[in-house]
């Protein structure tokens, strides 16, 4: 199996152990469920590079929120840089999230 997509398997597994939630088979080709990881609340796009550095697009981030909206999900973009993984929401998303966490 080739290296890439072996890493990619990889962090979307690791990733639905962490939110208790599963991969999506074939997250890209279906017409259904698109992005790669899901609970029962998130939608999360994953990438994976050995590089320092990664290109997010405005384009990627529309699409990624567009397939969790039609799955009635929030949407995160996960993106693995040399091992450690940073997750993009958009600022209402982490705006929700914050005001959650002072509720208590």
């Amino acid at each position: 199996m080739d290296r890439r997509i072996k890493a990619s398997r990889t962090q979307e597994k690791r990733l639905a152990q962490d939110i208790g939630g599963t991969t999506t088979a074939g997250s890209g080709a279906g017409w259904a469920v698109k992005n790669d990881v899901r609970n029962a609340v998130w939608s999360i796009e994953c990438k994976t590079t050995s590089a320092a550095r990664f290109s997010l697009t405005h384009r990627d981030l529309i699409n990624a929120e567009k397939n969790a909206l039609l799955d009635l999900r929030d949407m995160a973009f996960a993106v693995e840089m040399q091992g450690r993984t940073w997750v993009v929401v958009s600022k209402e998303t982490f705006l929700r999230l914050i005001e959650r966490e002072e509720d208590g």
